[in-house]
């Protein structure tokens, strides 16, 4: 039986199948690649999902000692890990997804706001897109070499943030022309 597994599940055994590590190494891991522009996952997530990934028998603990240092768990990804993640990681590029977007969530709510207020944290958004924009494609083009997949997320990003800055402009016109 196919298990369907989270998007922190994923991960999570991905890092783990390329090494086996401590939640704390799984967090720094993390954090070195950036992960937490694009998918949501905090230190106390990593534990909990390691915990359900240990249950579905996905990976195995071990408790390791290090010199004086308290005993870790160091998790290693099983044989029915990699089959699920093999196929997690199938269906994560086969299939679309729906956007969970706060921006979405914003315009839906708006009709509290006056267009002055919406045009105001819109004209906000849109510095920061153009400005995420710009800190990226400084990143992507510094000539450093980086891992296919980390580039290819890095466009993926850009080519979202840019939809998003056309289509903020296009809101704020028809705010700004009393369209709305």
């Amino acid at each position: 039986m196919v298990q369907i597994l989270s998007n922190i599940e994923v991960i999570l055994l991905s890092i783990v199948s390329e090494k086996p590590s401590y939640a704390y190494e799984i967090d720094k891991t993390i954090e070195c690649r950036d992960m937490r522009r694009w998918v949501r996952v905090g230190v106390a997530s990593i534990y909990q999902v390691l915990k359900r990934l240990e249950e579905k028998e996905l990976v195995y603990s071990q408790k390791e000692k290090e010199g004086r240092m308290p005993d870790r768990k160091r998790y290693y990804i099983t044989d029915s890990g990699r089959v699920a993640l093999a196929e997690a990681s199938k269906r994560l590029l086969s299939n679309l997804e729906w956007y969970y977007l706060d921006l979405n969530v914003g315009l839906e709510t708006s009709d509290i706001l006056t267009p002055e207020e919406m045009i105001s944290c819109l004209t906000k958004r849109l510095s920061l897109v153009k400005s995420n924009i710009k800190r990226m494609k400084e990143n992507f083009s510094v000539g450093i070499e980086m891992p296919y997949k980390k580039k290819e997320v890095i466009k993926n990003l850009i080519y979202f943030r840019e939809a998003e800055e056309r289509f903020l402009q296009e809101i704020l016109q028809e705010l700004q022309g009393g369209q709305l």
